[in-house]
């Protein structure tokens, strides 16, 4: 982006549209950061928060409210951040030359990428060597003109020169500004892929504890008369069957995984893995797969 070498509108006008570009870049980070808080608020509402054990975190499922809890914190506190962040692109910013000037004697200084720019391109100082060189050249100017011997043709020159020189200093600013607001925004990029790492851990580990699977229902068939049932390829897992009697039942391919069979009764009953409970010692304990 360049600049009109007598410090015109045009390179002014420019360095305007640029700055502008940066900070519809930072609106619109903005409103995602925003839009990512307000995704997180909804999806709370939608969520089991309400139904996870407080407890000791001795187990995945008592830690699951602990994680959520943590999650939500870090996700909101990451998009807060990036908002933050965001925002301090949109304040007003600007870059004085006694500003630059002191930044380029400084050692170290929040400035050091706009002096390092202004020294890759000298051009931009106006002629000039250094910020300092500038702002001596007008004092020495308004001295010169506020001198009572001086010539009101010569006075007049002199103010010619000095609004020259107002007008080199203001695009010195300028780009100055922009200059700044550039290196604040990469910073701020940055900052917010960090964020963005953060937010997106702790939505994830919400999600994941806030919403655990739903446990499958536990078929309580206790002291329950079961003779002559047809329960092939059925779904009995973790069921209680306690009691029940099997007597000629048939559950060939039945799935009985983690089920109860506490005092079963098995007499001539076709047992998942598809024996006969009359061979199996009256049992179909060790035969339900």
């Amino acid at each position: 982006m360049t600049i009109d070498g007598t410090g015109g509108d045009p390179g002014t006008d420019a360095l305007e549209r640029g700055n502008d570009r940066i900070r519809d870049a930072a609106k619109w980070l903005v409103a995602s950061a925003a839009a990512v808080g307000a995704a997180m608020l909804a999806g709370s509402q939608l969520s089991s928060i309400g139904e996870l054990p407080l407890g000791v975190p001795d187990s995945v499922e008592n830690a699951r409210l602990w994680v959520a809890m943590w999650g939500a914190v870090a996700g909101l506190s990451a998009v807060v951040y990036a908002i933050w962040t965001a925002v301090q692109i949109l304040l007003p910013k600007l870059v004085l030359i006694s500003d630059l000037e002191q930044a380029w004697t400084q050692r170290r200084s929040v400035l050091d990428p706009v002096v390092e720019h202004f020294r890759r391109n000298p051009k931009y100082l106006q002629g000039f060597s250094t910020p300092g060189e500038v702002v001596a050249a007008r004092e020495e100017l308004i001295v010169a003109q506020r001198d009572p011997a001086t010539a009101d043709d010569i006075r007049v020159e002199l103010a010619a020169r000095i609004a020259d020189l107002d007008d080199r200093i203001t695009a010195i600013e300028d780009t100055a500004t922009h200059e700044a607001l550039k290196e604040q925004f990469t910073r701020a990029l940055h900052r917010l892929m960090l964020a963005t790492a953060v937010a997106a851990v702790g939505i994830v580990a919400f999600a994941w504890s806030a919403n655990p699977p739903a446990h499958q229902p536990t078929a309580d068939l206790r002291n329950a008369r079961l003779v002559d049932a047809y329960l092939r390829d059925a779904d009995l897992r973790n069921a209680k069957l306690d009691h029940a009697d099997l007597t000629n039942a048939d559950l060939t391919g039945a799935d009985l995984s983690g089920a109860s069979i506490n005092g079963v009764v098995w007499r001539n009953t076709i047992c998942p893995d598809g024996t006969n409970s009359d061979a199996n010692r009256h049992t179909c304990a060790g035969h339900l797969s």
